[in-house]
C-alpha cells in the first residue's frame, strides 16, 4: 500500500556537477541558510572531509547531511546528499541517485555545460528524478549567463525561464534555490511494505564497528531493534540511529524518508555491505541493490616492508566497506614479495586509494604501473574498449578530432549544438596515459570528456618485459599493442634509467618484446664510500653516517642485486596519469 502523506515535508535531494563547477560550494551557503554551521565560523567546503579530498580541492566521497528550513510556514527536512564530479566516482553518483527524489543540475556559468554533467543527468534521468537546473558563478565577469542557459535548454528541453541563477561563493539567489527545492522536488512516498533501508554507504569505526549510511524506503528502526541483513543473512542489535548534522546526531528513531545511520556494532566488516537491505524480518522482500562495478584498471600494491603485510591487508579490508568498487586479490611477487592485486575504475581513482592508504592508514607501499585488464579466448586477445563523448566548444573540434585518431579511435557520430559533441570507441589502454592532459590541452581547456565501457574487441597484443641485468621485472612489464611497441618500450627503459641510481656495478634495462630487444639502457657503475670524507676524529660521526645509508636502504627493494627506490615505482605509476 502507498500513501501520499507522513511524508511531505521532506525533501531528498543532490546536487550534480562537473568537478569544480561550485557543489561544495553551494552546500555550504545551503548549511548557513539552514543554520547547521554559522556563516564565517566553518571550515570552507565542509562537506568535503576526507582529508584528501580536501587536500586536492574535490570531492571524492559522497556526504549526506540534514537540515531543517521554514518556507511559508511549514517546517521542512532537508536531506542532502553531496556528490563527486570526476567520472572515476561515477558510482558514488549512481548510488546516491537511488536515494533521492531530485537533483540540482549545476552549471559553471564560465565553462558551460560538460560532459560528466550530461552523464550524471543522464543517470538522473533514467531514474524518473527531478532536475532543477542551475547556473553558479554569475558573478564572475567571465560568466556568459546567456549562452550557458541556451546550452542547458538545449539539452534538457526545458525553457529558459526555469534555469535558476546563483553565486555560491557569496550567496547571491541560493535563498530563492532553497525555496525551489522545496516548491519543485517531490516528497518521498510513504510505503507500508515492512521495514526496509538501503545502505548507500558505510565505514568503520573501531569502538562501534559497522555504520551503515542508509536511505529509509518504509517502516522505521529504533534504537535497540533486532534488525537483519539480507545477503549476508546476519542478525544484529541496533546500538544507535540518527542523522548526520555532518555530525552524527543521535535519534530515537529512523522513518520513512529519513536519510540517516544505523550503528551495528558488527566488527567484521564484510558482514554489512554497500547496497543491502536492513530489515526488520528476514521475510521482509529485501530492495534491489546497486548493480556491482566493473574496475577498469589494475595496480599491484606492496608494503614497503614485507613485514608489515598484515597491516596493509587491515587497511583494504576498512577501505573496502566505504568503497565497494575496489577489486582485491592477494598476490605474491618474486622481487617485492606479498601484496595485492587492485582493480580500479580510473587513474585519478587509483591515485586517491594510494594517498588514502598512505595518509589515513599511515602504509608506506609500493604501487606498480597500472594496466587493464585483457581477455584470451581461442589462442586470440581481447582489449576492452571505452565510449567516449567529447564536449567542445567549436572552435577547438578539428583539433580535437586530430588529436583523438592518435588514440586508435574510431569515429562514432557527431552533433551540433551550441556545443559540439564528439562520440568515439577508444581502447581504455589509450585512456590511462596522457589522454586527458591532452584534450585539455588542444582545446586550452575548454573541453571536457566522459567515457563508458564498451565490450571488448580483438586486437594484436603482446606482452613488453622489462628486464633489469637479466632479471624479467613483472612489476614493470605490460600489455601492449604492437605499434606502439617501440615508443612505449622506449618510454619505460629511459623512464627507469632516470630513477634507478647508480649501483656499484653495471646496470643494464632492457625492453622485451616477442622474444626481441627493443630498448636497452645501461647505468654505469658507481661505488661510493659514505664515511670516506671522514679523517680521524671520533668514530660516532661515522656511525650516524652508516645509520642515515641503513636506513635509506630500507626505501629501496631488491630486483636481484639491483637496488630499486620505492620512489621509482611512483613515478612510472604518475607517469600513467592523466
Amino acid at each position: 500500500m502507498i500513501f501520499m502523506n507522513k511524508t511531505s515535508n521532506i525533501r531528498n535531494f543532490a546536487i550534480i556537477a562537473h568537478i569544480d563547477h561550485g557543489k561544495s560550494t553551494l552546500a555550504d551557503r545551503f548549511l548557513e541558510l539552514t543554520g547547521v554551521v554559522e556563516k564565517g565560523k566553518h571550515q570552507e567546503q565542509l562537506l568535503d572531509r576526507n582529508p584528501v579530498s580536501r587536500e586536492r580541492g574535490i570531492t571524492i566521497k559522497l556526504a549526506p547531511v540534514r537540515m531543517e528550513y521554514s518556507f511559508q510556514g511549514e517546517r521542512y527536512i532537508l536531506n542532502l546528499i553531496d556528490t563527486p564530479g570526476h567520472v572515476d566516482f561515477s558510482y558514488e553518483v549512481d548510488r546516491t541517485l537511488s536515494c533521492v527524489e531530485g537533483v540540482i543540475l549545476l552549471v559553471d556559468a564560465t565553462q558551460g555545460i560538460q560532459a560528466q554533467t550530461i552523464a550524471n543527468a543522464y543517470k538522473a534521468i533514467e531514474k524518473g528524478l527531478k532536475i532543477i537546473p542551475v547556473i553558479n558563478k554569475i558573478d564572475l565577469p567571465t560568466a556568459d549567463i546567456e549562452q550557458t542557459k541556451i546550452e542547458i535548454s538545449e539539452f534538457l528541453g526545458v525553457n529558459t525561464e526555469n534555469i535558476l541563477e546563483v553565486s555560491a561563493k557569496t550567496g547571491k539567489g541560493v535563498e530563492n534555490l532553497l525555496h525551489e527545492i522545496i516548491k519543485r522536488i517531490p516528497p518521498p512516498l510513504f510505503k507500508d511494505d515492512g521495514t526496509q533501508a538501503l545502505i548507500f554507504d558505510s565505514y568503520f569505526h573501531s569502538h562501534t564497528g559497522v555504520v551503515a549510511l542508509v536511505r529509509m524506503f518504509s517502516g522505521s528502526i529504533h534504537k535497540g531493534d533486532m534488525a537483519y541483513l539480507h545477503q549476508t543473512r546476519t542478525q544484529f542489535k541496533v546500538i544507535d540511529v540518527g542523522y548526520f548534522t555532518p555530525n552524527l546526531h543521535s535519534q530515537k528513531q529512523l522513518s520513512v524518508g529519513d536519510v540517516g545511520y544505523i550503528i551495528t556494532n558488527l566488527k567484521d566488516i564484510h558482514q554489512a555491505t554497500v547496497g543491502d537491505t536492513i530489515s526488520l524480518s528476514k521475510n521482509t522482500e529485501p530492495l534491489p541493490g546497486y548493480k556491482k562495478i566493473k574496475p577498469m584498471i589494475f595496480a599491484s600494491i606492496f608494503p614497503t616492508d614485507s613485514n608489515e603485510y598484515l597491516y596493509l591487508k587491515k587497511a583494504f579490508d576498512r577501505l573496502y566497506l566505504t568503497d565497494s568498487s575496489l577489486q582485491i586479490k592477494p598476490i605474491y611477487s618474486k622481487a617485492l614479495g606479498s601484496g595485492f592485486r587492485v582493480g580500479f575504475l580510473g587513474l585519478l581513482h587509483a591515485d586517491v586509494i594510494r594517498e588514502r592508504l598512505e595518509i589515513e592508514f599511515n602504509q608506506s607501499i609500493i604501487i606498480t604501473p597500472p594496466t587493464v585488464q585483457y581477455k584470451f579466448e581461442d589462442n586470440k586477445v581481447y582489449e576492452p574498449m571505452a565510449k567516449v563523448t567529447l564536449v567542445t566548444p567549436k572552435e577547438h573540434m578539428a583539433s580535437l578530432m586530430r588529436l583523438v585518431q592518435d588514440y586508435r579511435a574510431e569515429f562514432i557520430n557527431m552533433y551540433n549544438k551550441s556545443r559540439v559533441f564528439i562520440v568515439y570507441r577508444v581502447p581504455f589502454s589509450e585512456l590511462i596515459g596522457d589522454f586527458f592532459d591532452k584534450v585539455k590541452s588542444v582545446s586550452s581547456g575548454y573541453a571536457s570528456f566522459d567515457w563508458e565501457f564498451d565490450g571488448y574487441k580483438e586486437a594484436k597484443v603482446s606482452k613488453l618485459d622489462i628486464l633489469i641485468n637479466g632479471d624479467l621485472v613483472e612489476e614493470f612489464s605490460q600489455m601492449i599493442v604492437y605499434e606502439k611497441s617501440q615508443k612505449k618500450a622506449r618510454e619505460l627503459v629511459l623512464g627507469l634509467k632516470k630513477i634507478i641510481p647508480r649501483q656499484q656495478f653495471e646496470v643494464r634495462i632492457q625492453g622485451k618484446y616477442k622474444g626481441k630487444i627493443i630498448a636497452s639502457e645501461r647505468i654505469p657503475p658507481f661505488r661510493k664510500d659514505v664515511t670516506a670524507k671522514l679523517y680521524g676524529g671520533d668514530r660516532t660521526r661515522k656511525d650516524k653516517l652508516l645509520k642515515k645509508q641503513k636506513k635509506g636502504k630500507k626505501k629501496m627493494k631488491m630486483i636481484g642485486k639491483v637496488e630499486i627506490p620505492k620512489s621509482a615505482f611512483l613515478k612510472i605509476f604518475k607517469q600513467r596519469q592523466s
